[in-house]
This record gives C-alpha cells, structure tokens and sequence, in this order.
C-alpha cells in the first residue's frame, strides 16, 4: 500500500466503501457500499478503475487532506465547493494533485454524499471479501484527523495523462423534492386504506438520519389492527413504520431482519435519490408497475 493522502480536518462523517459485502447476510452483516450507487460508479467510470475499487464516501462535507503523494483524483456526488491550494476544482472531472498540496471539501448544496476516487481506488485491509467500512460492526477503520488514505503501490498514484470527465447533461441533478419509484411491501394490506392512499399521494419530509435509515415525517400511516409482525428480511430500501406511524427508510448498513410493518420497498434504480436527501427535502413514492 502506498500513502496518499492524510486527513487534516475532520468533517461530518466520512468511510471507505467499495461495491458492498455480498454472500453474508445471512449471518446478520449488512451489504454496506456506496449509498448513491450512481455517483460511486461514475467515479470509477471516469478514472478507468475496476468496477469494485473503493472510495471515500464524505457526508455533508468539511474534510481536508494533504497530498502525500502525487495522483489523479475526481470527486463525484452532490454538487460541493472543493478546492486545491484554494483554487475551486470542477466536480465529475479528473485533477491532480502533487505532493503537498491541500484538498478541501468545503459545504454540500445540492444533495449530501461526495465521492472522493483516486486512479485505481483507495485501499484498506478487506474483511469478509470487501474493503467496505461498517462502524456498527467493527468493520473498518473509522476516517478522522490524523488518519492515513492508502492506494495500490503502482496504479493509484499514477497521473492520467489527459482530463477524463462527464458532461454536465449526463451528471445526475439533486432536487429538494424527489418522486421514487416503490413496490408494495410484504405488510402493505395490513395498513388502513386511508394510510395505503397516503403513502401513495402525499410527500414526506426527511428529518434526520444515517447509513442505517432515513427518518420521515409526514401523514401517520396506521394498521387497521395492532398486532405483532414477526420479523422479516429487510434490504437497503425497505420502508419500515414503528408505533408512531412515520416510516423508516433502511439504507445501506441497515439490519438484516426487522420486526417492524413493511409497507413498501424502494425501486433499486430510485435508491441513489434517496440517498442524497438532506434534511427538509421531500419525498413522493409512486406504486411501481414493474
């Protein structure tokens, strides 16, 4: 492994993730990987990297990195003020950066998930055949000041010799209010028809969360009877309601089993939308046809 870059302010929250930790489910370890798939391949896309390289997955924003070695990055995701030495850095674009220079990533306006990638991805130890970080479960070294962002020895610290990028009508855009696809949950019946026409017709407001779930508000959505529902599979996308009636999205390090009503389940190509939300932004679900 060779050192790339040190950490040298801390921001929100930030892990390595790769494609995710497959085949292990059932022994109650979460996918994990990228929350905003989109974004996470793009980067590899644009650098040439191999589809399962790892990035550095940064919530909201705030991070600082020194340049230990020079190379070729792009940084992918929600729409970030990133500069090097000061000087603003075009997002879905390659750029270098030579030994000592400084990498900010500033405040998140539109979206909150940035994706920094260099050539030929980061490297950390693998566990359970991924280099995806999972903090619940003692899965990975948390990022925080001080820490050390590795790469492969040849690969990654490799300059491209020419600017690779996406063209702005093919980047994903980032909207407070979002509309995603749904397919009915295993418990959609269970709920009054009042609370299935809800779901259906009226936005929900994101209040808070993490890579575990996203918390919202909006209509109570009520079962025509309280009863207990025996647990269940669960999946990066499921919409969970607990007794107060406001739904749970579970996202990427979410439980494998939970015992909570599943109403609906996200439609895998709309996952990446949701990811980005930022508190106060809504979301319209939509019965699916496929």
């Amino acid at each position: 492994m060779k050192p790339l870059l040190i950490v040298k302010k801390q921001g929100v929250y930030g892990s390595m993730q790769d494609q995710g930790r497959y085949g292990y489910r059932a022994y109650g370890i979460p996918q994990s990987g990228p929350m905003d798939k989109v974004s996470f391949q793009a980067a590899h896309y644009i650098l040439n990297n191999d589809k399962n390289q790892t990035s550095f997955e940064v919530f909201i924003g705030g991070f600082e990195f020194e340049a230990l070695t020079g190379g070729t990055y792009v940084l992918t995701g929600a729409q970030s003020e990133c500069c090097v030495n000061g000087v603003p850095v075009e997002m879905w674009k390659t750029f270098q950066l030579a030994q000592g220079d400084r990498l900010t990533i500033k405040n998140v306006s539109c979206g909150s998930i940035v994706y920094l990638t260099p050539k030929g991805g980061f490297q950390t130890a693998q566990i359970l055949a991924s280099n995806s970080c999972f903090p619940l479960g003692t899965i990975g070294d948390s990022v925080r000041k001080g820490s050390i962002l590795y790469g492969h020895e040849t690969e990654s610290s490799a300059s491209m010799p020419f600017t690779r990028g996406l063209y702005a009508p093919f980047r994903p855009t980032f909207k407070d209010a979002i509309t995603v696809s749904v397919f009915k949950g295993p418990h959609f019946d269970l709920f009054t028809e009042e609370s299935q026409q809800q779901l259906l017709q009226h936005s929900f407001q994101l209040t808070g969360g993490n890579r575990m779930g996203y918390y919202l508000k909006g209509s109570v959505l009520q079962l025509k009877e309280k009863k207990d529902i025996l647990s269940e599979a669960t999946q990066f996308g499921t919409i969970q309601v607990p007794q107060n009636g406001e739904p749970i999205v579970l996202m990427a390090d979410a439980q494998t089993v939970g015992g909570y009503p599943i109403i609906a389940t996200i439609h895998e190509e709309d996952l990446h939308k949701i990811a980005q939300m930022r508190v106060f932004n809504t979301v319209k679900f939509t019965l699916s046809e496929g």
